[in-house]
């Protein structure tokens, strides 16, 4: 294991700790908790965060945020490598724990893929002791969790985050499989939310949202049945017609005469 540390003494609050560390394959580190937040960003390999009975699965560009007094274990299989960052137990005069504390109530995971360029500049500035590079530092850590917060706003939860990767990819047949791997669960997981918060299949759900999309494109929108199967993912305009009147019992067409007035 290799590693590389910035202690509290040397970064602004609230960061106490940030470490660059190194695992090697069959790491395993038995259930825990911290006194404070802990951040997980996995640059290389897999890591597997179990929490509250679920796997999650983090590859390379994905961030966890554990809460205070969450109990956790850790493992890879492969061995992975990640940047830690632990904040500090205490409020900060900037407010941030305080608004961590607001918004990440449970244990929540985050795609920073799009970040992963700043880890080369993370990692030259741990080797210097500067007060430049600790603000640099700190600035870089700041905008990485902003991100965090930013786009857990609406998906502080497994479900609302399936509702959210739902919708944004009706255009695409997408699998139970692929649904797991970007929420970073099993497929067993995905299926179990489904079943436990809305009554149904995923797929189930899936094709629901989709109706739902649909009817609100018919009724609100200047686009044609066609376009309208297009944008949904429909191999064709047959395609789109068999299945809506399959879920609504009446053809497009039909449906948006008998509801615009």
């Amino acid at each position: 294991m290799s590693a590389s540390f910035f202690e509290n003494y040397m970064l602004p609050e609230p960061y106490h700790l940030v470490h660059m560390l190194s695992r090697d394959k069959g790491y395993q580190l038995a259930e825990h908790h911290h006194p404070m937040f802990q951040i997980i960003w996995v640059t290389k390999g897999v890591l597997h965060v179990e929490h509250d009975g679920i796997e999650h699965r983090l590859r390379r560009g994905q961030i966890c945020i554990i809460p205070p007094g969450h109990p956790h274990a850790l493992l890879s299989e492969s061995g992975y490598q990640q940047i830690g960052i632990d904040l500090s137990e205490m409020p900060d005069q900037r407010g941030i724990i305080s608004l961590m504390k607001k918004q990440v109530e449970q244990f929540v995971v985050v795609d920073l893929s799009d970040m992963l360029s700043t880890i080369s500049e993370l990692q030259e500035h741990s080797s210097q002791l500067t007060l430049l590079a600790r603000l640099q530092t700190a600035g870089i850590l700041d905008s990485v969790l902003l991100n965090c917060l930013r786009m857990l706003d609406s998906q502080t939860s497994l479900r609302s985050q399936m509702l959210v990767l739902m919708n944004m990819h009706l255009s695409e047949a997408l699998s139970i499989d692929e649904l797991a791997n970007r929420l970073s669960v099993s497929p067993s997981t995905v299926k179990r939310i489904a079943n436990r918060e809305f009554g149904c299949s995923v797929m189930g759900l899936y094709n629901q949202l989709k109706i739902n999309k649909a009817r609100f494109l018919l009724l609100h929108s200047d686009m044609s049945i066609k376009q309208i199967a297009e944008a949904l993912g429909f191999f064709d305009h047959s395609h789109f017609f068999r299945f809506f009147k399959q879920k609504m019992n009446v053809t497009p067409a039909q449906f948006k005469k008998a509801n615009i007035l």
